[in-house]
């Protein structure tokens, strides 16, 4: 009886997983909600890391008389780059 119950219970689990199959996630108004007031602090912040990346760059290059350009786009491209706003799914995908 045992034996037979095992092997049902086999035949079901991998039956289940052989079905299963992932859905997309669908983007719900407690998302987009989310993303929105997210984005009051957000892109400011964005804002004002972009402006000092900026005045930092501008100080190296000032203070190395331009010969530290390299350094100066690092820090550019640091401060600067990436999304500038965050959406329904970046806050879907932060919830799993």
């Amino acid at each position: 009886m045992m034996r037979i119950l095992s092997v049902v219970l086999m035949v079901v689990l991998v039956t289940g997983c052989a079905v299963h199959s992932r859905t997309a996630p669908q983007v719900e108004a407690d998302d987009t909600r989310g993303a929105d007031a997210a984005n009051v602090w957000y892109v400011p912040g964005r804002a004002l890391v972009c402006a000092g990346a900026g005045l930092l760059a501008g100080v190296t290059l000032t203070v190395t008389f331009g010969q530290e350009y390299e350094t100066a786009s690092e820090i550019m491209h640091g401060g600067c780059s990436g999304p500038w706003f965050s959406s329904p799914q970046d806050i879907r995908n932060a919830a799993r």
